[in-house]
């Protein structure tokens, strides 16, 4: 095995989900749900997006992340919520690049996934179609390779926040605006942070008569932990002040959270740790010291 095949393995992570049965109060309080994966043993499931659920289950769009190809792939998972365990796995999209963060916008009863795929060089429209457990292609939206890209509508003007190779976990954040969701996107504006707090880390959401834009925190690492924003939108300005941040209270997924999404009072997120957990934390803590002692510049995953 080469050395960077064993550096990769040793930093290799292993994510878990969490649903929030009251949303973002329940973040607050650390009432977490969480999910076992079942039968699923050789692969694990992050960004999180919910597509619908009942009294009887949740359904998710997610990454599907199996070992054996080492590539994402966006799955609908089956949320059983007597047991929150995963019943069903379906992937629902696979392509020869890695795919992750299926983003969720409805409209006009329609509801349509952007995933990221910045291994592609853009960043794309799908309609996710029920009957045939698929997204079919509509068109590209961005030749970006934006990362965790989002989509907020304010009035009738239509923006994208995302952060893009090949800094996609620094400080700097930027906005797109089109009139219409299938029109051409221009962009408008960069916004800087003082940290690393400017990659998404879910949808735009209303929260108590605020909105908040869930953002990943990867000052440390990334995917370290979530920084919640109020956002201000004046004359098509945005500004955004932290509220809230939120690190893993998982007893074993203590690395980071880098997902949170919620739909109809329901909510989701999830967290990682190191797939090998002693050799992992071992290499990683070496590499740490490496930096401080300045002979290793800051590495940053992706």
């Amino acid at each position: 095995m080469k050395l960077k095949q064993i550096k990769r393995l040793l930093e290799e992570s292993e994510w878990k989900l969490g649903i929030l049965l009251n949303g973002f109060d329940d973040l607050k309080e650390n009432r977490v749900k969480w999910i076992s994966n079942g039968i699923y043993k050789n692969k694990w499931f992050a960004d999180p997006f919910i597509l619908d659920f009942d009294d009887k289950q949740v359904k998710l769009l997610v990454e599907e992340f199996d070992y054996s190809i080492h590539r994402g792939r966006i799955a609908k998972l089956v949320i059983d919520r007597e047991s929150w365990t995963i019943t069903d796995s379906k992937i629902i999209l696979d392509l020869k690049t890695h795919l992750s963060f299926p983003m969720i916008w409805r409209e006009n009863e329609h509801v349509y996934v952007c995933p990221e795929n910045y291994q592609s060089g853009g960043w794309n429209l799908y309609e996710y179609k029920e009957c045939a457990n698929s997204l079919e292609f509509i068109k590209q939206i961005l030749p970006e390779k934006l990362t965790d890209a989002t989509i907020f509508k304010d009035g009738t003007d239509y923006y994208v926040l995302s952060t893009y190779e090949p800094t996609p976990n620094g400080s700097k954040l930027t906005l797109w605006k089109s009139d219409s969701l299938f029109g051409d996107f221009s962009k408008i504006e960069e916004k800087s942070f003082s940290e690393n707090i400017a990659r998404n880390a879910g949808a735009i959401f209303s929260h108590e008569g605020k909105l908040l834009r869930p953002a990943q925190e990867c000052n440390k690492s990334y995917g370290h932990a979530i920084s919640f924003q109020t956002v201000s939108i004046n004359k098509g300005q945005f500004e955004f002040q932290e509220e809230f941040r939120y690190y893993s209270t998982h007893p074993k997924y203590q690395r980071g959270t880098h997902t949170f999404n919620t739909y109809k009072g329901l909510a989701v997120i999830d967290v990682h740790k190191l797939r090998f957990s002693f050799l992992g934390g071992l290499y990683v803590s070496f590499k740490n010291l490496l930096v401080k002692l300045h002979l290793k510049r800051p590495f940053e995953i992706k």
